[in-house]
């Protein structure tokens, strides 16, 4: 909006405003954005800049943003173990029945488990929070995942592909570790509506699973 307005004919009616609206005390939308970050810190720069090369600024000082924010001490846990880097989390569009989706991103958000509503059926004596699920539902083990890793299914979530594989040999470990997440997630979920894990979903994940290449295995 503030590219387009410089870069109006002279005789448009904003053009004749701006010198009115760019003042604090017009109070005016203009002025309010003319004070964000992004425009304060690159205004030099932004007059000689077409749409494209304003969208590429754009996404570097979000990045940068990100990376302070990610970087600061006692800052979001939450934060920390979403992906790196901006864009939209894969969770949002990767092909997946409604209940996973759900839950995975129930998951990210700390809501599940939620830490407080329910207790641990390994411990009764202790709350159902995201390290004793960890723990108590032996994710590392399930996930193939080392030790040193805290959330092995934060970790895996961030390790989603962000676009369709076209070689089956990338894909190898998924066809293991997604069930193994949608499974773990489907028994926190009954765990966290204090529901006993009766029965177990059939084909666990099956919508990721076909979207991706088959996976074939070597001839013995």
């Amino acid at each position: 909006f503030l590219l387009r307005s410089l870069s109006l004919p002279g005789d448009a009616l904003l053009t004749k405003l701006l010198p009115h609206i760019g003042t604090s005390s017009s109070r005016s939308q203009w002025y309010t954005l003319s004070k964000t970050p992004l425009w304060k810190t690159r205004h030099p720069e932004l007059y000689s800049l077409d749409n494209r090369q304003f969208r590429k600024l754009q996404q570097q000082f979000l990045q940068a943003n990100l990376n302070t924010l990610r970087n600061t001490p006692n800052n979001s846990t939450l934060l920390c173990l979403c992906r790196p880097t901006i864009s939209i989390d894969l969770i949002l569009w990767l092909p997946m029945s409604f209940v996973e989706s759900s839950r995975c991103v129930r998951w990210r958000l700390g809501w599940l488990p939620n830490g407080y509503s329910t207790y641990c059926p390994t411990h009764p004596s202790q709350r159902l929070t995201r390290p004793r699920a960890i723990i108590c539902l032996q994710m590392h083990r399930r996930l193939q995942m080392p030790e040193t890793i805290d959330d092995p299914l934060s970790f895996l979530l961030s390790q989603l592909p962000t676009k369709k594989p076209v070689s089956s040999r990338s894909v190898s470990t998924w066809h293991i570790r997604w069930p193994s997440i949608c499974l773990i997630l489907h028994e926190l979920d009954q765990l966290q509506h204090n529901k006993l894990i009766i029965f177990t979903p059939p084909n666990p994940g099956q919508r990721l699973l076909d979207w991706r290449p088959p996976f074939l295995t070597p001839p013995i």
